[in-house]
């Protein structure tokens, strides 16, 4: 393989990597969706006992 050959190739690999600027960017798309995941989970999580108690409730004695 000659010098150009091998230039050229590396020039290609290189056009294929991501910058740091691209991985914080990502980096900062992931914490943002896994903040909206987290109020969601905690959301369900509340709807759930909500129902759950509402469930158990019917069972106690009516004075």
């Amino acid at each position: 393989m000659t010098t150009e050959e091998r230039t050229a190739r590396l020039e290609g690999e290189i056009a294929h990597m991501a910058t740091k600027a691209d991985i914080e960017a990502v980096r900062g798309e992931i914490a943002k969706l896994s903040a909206t995941l987290t109020w969601r989970m905690i959301i369900v999580a509340g709807l759930a006992q909500a129902i759950g108690i509402g469930a158990l409730l019917q069972f106690l004695p009516r004075a």
